[in-house]
């Protein structure tokens, strides 16, 4: 067993629901997203069997939750796993909350402890940058990678074709993706995801851009290697 330590306390009440994507204090807050609330203050006040005991009714969907609700108790459900020293348990946890939502803000775990944060890093850049039919060991680097002397990008894309149905409407966004590029700066195929996207058909349209454009490989020491990138794609209504 870890000591819970007094900075979960301070990050409770400010970065909780935000960091979760779960709002907060809001009129008519669900049911659900009151008991992760409630959760993240017993963790802050170190009471572990008491957050497991409010995240327990989301977990096992005994009351209604949405899937980024579920996805922020299992997050919560993984510190206390880490507390309880069983490492393992949290990777798996946080494994779960990104196979429900990938748009999950983690970062603030580092804050909190730093091996608890290596612990998300690795299992988000795994969710990210691994592709399903390839060994974990084969996972691409992430660009955030320190051993990485040069980053992937984008060296050109297609033409980006405005969903008429989303144009008429006069809708607007940014889809968030991630995909593999290998040494020849190509999207490999299959390693495409969304991240977070305001409409799927701006989604579709995205993952096409990001299959069909093409890169810069990443490098170490001029090397070209296999790397993960988060691509942001646009859509915007220009007047003219």
């Amino acid at each position: 067993m870890r000591g819970v330590p007094l900075l979960l306390l301070g990050l409770g009440g400010a970065l909780a629901p935000a960091a979760l994507t779960v709002p907060s204090t809001l009129a008519g807050q669900s049911r659900a997203s009151k008991l992760v609330d409630a959760a993240f203050a017993s963790l802050g006040n170190h009471n572990l069997d008491s957050a497991e005991t409010l995240l327990r009714p989301v977990l096992d969907s005994t009351v209604k939750a949405t899937t980024t609700e579920r996805a922020a108790a299992l997050v919560l459900h993984g510190v206390i796993d880490f507390y309880r020293a069983q490492d393992s348990a949290a990777a798996s946890d946080f494994r779960a909350a990104l196979t429900l939502s990938l748009a999950l803000k983690g970062e603030w775990l580092t804050r909190v402890d730093s091996q608890l944060g290596a612990i998300w890093r690795r299992e988000r850049n795994r969710m990210l940058c691994g592709l399903p039919w390839r060994d974990s060991l084969r996972v691409a680097l992430g660009e955030d990678s320190t051993v990485l002397t040069e980053k992937p990008s984008v060296l050109k894309g297609p033409w980006l074709e405005y969903p008429p149905d989303l144009r008429r409407a006069g809708l607007m966004g940014r889809v968030r993706l991630t995909a593999v590029i290998d040494t020849s700066g190509r999207a490999e195929p299959g390693s495409i995801k969304t991240i977070d996207s305001p409409h799927e058909d701006f989604s579709r349209v995205a993952r096409r851009y990001v299959a069909n454009a093409v890169y810069r490989p990443a490098r170490i020491d001029g090397r070209p290697v296999r790397a993960c990138i988060e691509i942001p794609v646009d859509f915007k209504i220009t007047v003219r």
